[in-house]
């Protein structure tokens, strides 16, 4: 299984350093790249930026609806994170647990 990343080009540099090699930086063809992406089976994690999804969020909450995997992390970009950002994974370990991740 493969590791992506969906981001700007700053946060490329990151992950590339962090040994992604599969890294799409999206310029105005968002839709096209994710629905690339979510139609191979070659892959287990998705890094993407919290900025990203937020402007695909209605088809990334359908896909995770009807697939276990990939694993999709939601990472800050270089601003830091957002105050309004809801963290999937988060959520995932409250309900699991039923205790909430201090950020």
């Amino acid at each position: 299984m493969k590791l992506i990343g969906i981001c700007d080009k700053d946060t490329a540099v990151g992950l590339r350093l962090a040994g992604i090699k599969d890294l799409y930086i999206p310029n105005g063809n968002l839709i096209n790249i994710w629905n690339e992406i979510s139609e191979r089976n070659d892959i287990g994690v998705i890094f993407i930026t919290e900025k990203i999804v937020e402007d695909i969020y209605d088809r990334l909450y359908d896909y995770r609806l009807r697939n276990i995997l990939p694993i999709i992390v939601e990472i800050p970009d270089k601003k830091g994170r957002r105050r309004d950002h809801l963290d999937y994974i988060s959520n995932l370990i409250k309900k699991a647990v039923g205790v909430e991740v201090i950020k």
